[in-house]
């Protein structure tokens, strides 16, 4: 009769051993096919990407809207605080003139009722009752009505420096929003950028971020600056000196990096021209232009609802530093939202 063998098991070891391996081909395969398939496409990771550098863009010009309201609050503010710190002295001076006579009357042994009250009661409310009762010299007549024409300029200036100071909290307060707001879309748009293999990042970046030119392409042909001011074409040849050069960067206005506003700030400050940092606040430098027919290079327009600015290029280009992850560049201003302003200086 033929034997019959029963086959072996397996024994636990091995089995565990077998199964860990297993699990472990598996977990490789899960992740090449992961690697092999991102959860995001090209196309979405560019739309993404292009959507929160360009929020960041617009919130940033509103943060430097509130920082030029703040600076010129600040400037008003110091310059109430050293008016008022004059009326506080005049009316220390004319408080201590009433003293003085107090005091020359307290020697003779008594002080006028009337100089009393002076320095006792409001001066306004004692006005008013003293003058109604002719306890009044015209002198002192004189005296009292310059305390209270003082002390009320005085009231009214600690007033209009209180609420400044509060509009000043308030803009700081929304800069500090609207940065926290900037900087939230560019970490999502560097995690959308994290998630991409490398030929993809490649793909949505241009090859390496700074330098690279946005959807919209980007302009190398000739800028005509024949017929337009000196200033204009000092500020055109200062900014085209920039191009492909110096990259967006956080309310810069310098070489190293400027920010849409920043770099027209800077371009005309090379001709002499003092500019606001803010794109809302170009809409109304210098003087009117009509249309972009009427448009010359150098001309200032303001774009996307006031969110971003830049040098007219001629032929309906603009010369602007564009959004993060670029540099300063031409583009045509098809690629951005409709016209606010075209200013000329």
């Amino acid at each position: 009769m033929a034997s019959h063998r029963r086959l072996r098991q397996a024994s636990r070891a091995r089995v565990s051993v077998l199964t860990a391996a297993a699990a472990t081909v598996v977990a490789l395969s899960a992740q090449t096919a992961a690697q092999a398939a991102p959860a995001i496409s090209t196309k979405d990771a560019q739309a993404q990407v292009d959507a929160d550098q360009k929020a960041a863009s617009g919130i940033t010009e509103k943060y430097n809207n509130a920082h030029t309201q703040q600076q010129a609050l600040q400037a008003r503010v110091a310059i109430l605080q050293d008016e008022i710190a004059r009326q506080q002295a005049q009316v220390n001076n004319e408080l201590a003139n009433l003293g003085q006579i107090a005091n020359a009357q307290y020697a003779t042994g008594a002080v006028d009722p009337t100089v009393q009250l002076m320095l006792s009661s409001d001066p306004s409310t004692f006005l008013q009752k003293a003058g109604a009762e002719s306890e009044l010299t015209a002198s002192q007549t004189g005296s009292l009505e310059q305390l209270v024409a003082q002390q009320a300029t005085l009231n009214r200036e600690k007033a209009q420096a209180a609420a400044e100071l509060a509009q000043e909290q308030t803009l700081l307060q929304q800069m500090s929003t609207q940065k926290t707001q900037a900087l939230a879309k560019l970490k999502h748009a560097q995690s959308v950028l994290d998630a991409l293999t490398p030929t993809q990042r490649a793909a949505v970046t241009g090859g390496g971020g700074y330098g690279s030119t946005p959807s919209g392409g980007s302009y190398s042909g000739h800028i005509d600056l024949s017929g337009i001011s000196a200033a204009a074409r000092t500020a055109m040849e200062a900014a085209m000196s920039r191009i492909g050069r110096t990259p967006y960067l956080w309310g810069g206005s310098t070489p190293a990096g400027m920010d849409c506003s920043g770099m027209v700030m800077w371009a005309y400050a090379q001709a002499g021209v003092s500019l606001p940092h803010s794109s809302y606040a170009d809409e109304s430098v210098g003087s009117y232009v009509p249309s972009l027919a009427d448009a010359k290079p150098g001309d200032i327009i303001v774009m996307e609802s006031g969110a971003h600015v830049g040098l007219y290029a001629g032929n309906g280009m603009l010369l602007n530093a564009p959004q993060y992850g670029y540099d300063v560049t031409v583009q045509p201003m098809s690629y951005f939202g409709g016209i606010v302003a075209i200013r000329r200086i």
